[in-house]
């Protein structure tokens, strides 16, 4: 072998190992690229999932709160439960009454006696397996029972 035929061997031995490493780089690139795409999708999997929990979260609770009144009767007082082994609920209902010095204005009528209304104050905290908390509440008004 000449030294002709000799230098064209070692310049194309060096252009394909720098070939490989460009491959290599190229890998390398492509395999921390993935793994941002992959964890980009985990994490919103996760928010989805959470989002999901608070959204079923928050229909539980704006059933027990449109139920208050309506399935039981509304009476001051604490009472819980759990809906669908998951979520967590607690009701507080609380009597407001009217101030006792507030005069009626001019020209105002005063409240007919019979089928008077009593005003509540319902609040609602909803707990998600997740440890998540929504809270509703709501004044809702009642016939006062008579006797």
């Amino acid at each position: 072998m000449g030294a002709r035929s000799r230098r064209a061997f070692v310049r194309h031995g060096g252009q394909r190992g720098f070939a490989l490493i460009e491959i290599l780089v190229a890998f390398v690139i492509l395999a921390l690229g993935l793994g941002a795409i992959s964890t980009g999708v985990v994490v919103a999997m996760r928010s989805d999932a959470r989002t999901q929990v608070n959204r079923a979260a928050l229909r539980v609770a704006q059933s027990r709160l449109e139920a208050a009144g309506v399935s039981e009767a509304l009476a001051p007082g604490y009472r819980e439960g759990v809906i669908a082994n998951k979520f967590r609920w607690r009701q507080t209902v609380t009597e407001v009454r009217p101030a006792s010095d507030a005069r009626p204005s001019q020209g105002a009528r005063p409240a007919p006696a019979t089928g008077a209304l009593k005003s509540f104050w319902v609040e609602i905290a909803v707990e998600a397996p997740d440890g998540t908390a929504t809270k509703l509440a709501a004044l809702k008004l009642a016939a006062e029972a008579r006797q």
